[in-house]
């Protein structure tokens, strides 16, 4: 008997393709979606993580687009999955067969600022997230519960993802993290206070001659190796989808076209 086929979106959700891999995921049309922090972040810690390899856990999953980039696009992996709302947790759960990454990506349902409660300290290589942007104090509060916790700080700020982080990695594991980079010193100073050292440093920017928008963070656990900062990383050029030749070529250029930039 073949296998039963995974169930497509619902009425209110979309079945959305990224990557050169054949990434799928499945999001809801009115709710929070995915945008190129995401890719961004993954191609990121996948470039700038080589040294070490194993478990990999991601914070905030979300639609799994981080995680399904990683193991699918770059190999990497395998990885947990850690999302704290329920309904997105179940999107979650339907695209890992999406995309037959069972056995690959492993979804955990929990909150990280309870990460004790979820899994054990000490046992990933690489952490990943990208996290709430939005401190909560700033700007209106999205009347979407999802959008309001996947956008701002209220249910989580960055102090407790460096914990949550530092609470995960082995001596020596990597975490590589990505947020606007008007924080860029917030960040940095929680992570050195964690003794999660920061190693390489890469800002974003929409052009060119734009400032940046954006910083990739990658860090070590207790190893101080100095800090090596990236050439910058523009986003939009002469390449297919009007993006620069370098993001152009971690995506397929008609989803390039539709894929919305990150949200301040």
């Amino acid at each position: 008997m073949s296998e039963p086929t995974p169930p497509g979106p619902g009425p209110d959700e979309t079945l959305d393709s990224i990557g050169t891999a054949g990434v799928r995921v499945l999001q809801r049309r009115s709710g929070y979606r995915f945008t190129l922090d995401a890719v961004l972040l993954a191609h990121f810690a996948a470039t700038e993580g080589t040294s070490t390899r194993g478990l990999m856990l991601e914070l905030g999953a979300g639609s799994g687009v981080v995680s399904f980039l990683l193991v699918k696009q770059f190999g990497l992996g395998p990885v947990d999955a850690l999302e704290l709302q329920p309904a997105v947790y179940a999107r979650l759960e339907r695209a890992v067969a999406l995309n037959a990454c069972e056995g690959r990506v492993k979804t955990l349902l929990g909150d990280l600022r309870r990460i004790r409660e979820v899994v054990p300290g000490g046992q990933y290589a690489h952490v990943v997230s990208n996290p709430p942007f939005r401190v909560a104090s700033a700007g209106v509060r999205s009347p979407d519960d999802e959008r309001a916790v996947s956008k701002s700080e209220v249910a989580c700020d960055a102090k407790d993802v460096v914990a949550a982080a530092r609470y995960a990695l082995m001596p020596g594991g990597l975490v590589s993290l990505v947020y606007p980079a008007a924080r860029v010193a917030e960040v940095m100073g929680l992570l050195t206070q964690a003794k999660l050292y920061p190693s390489v440093l890469r800002f974003v920017h929409s052009r060119v001659d734009a400032p940046a928008t954006r910083f990739l963070v990658h860090a070590v656990r207790d190893r101080d190796r100095g800090l090596a900062v990236r050439a910058p990383l523009i986003v939009h050029g002469e390449g297919p989808g009007g993006y620069s030749a370098e993001v152009a070529a971690l995506m397929d250029a008609p989803v390039a076209e539709r894929l919305p930039p990150g949200e301040e």
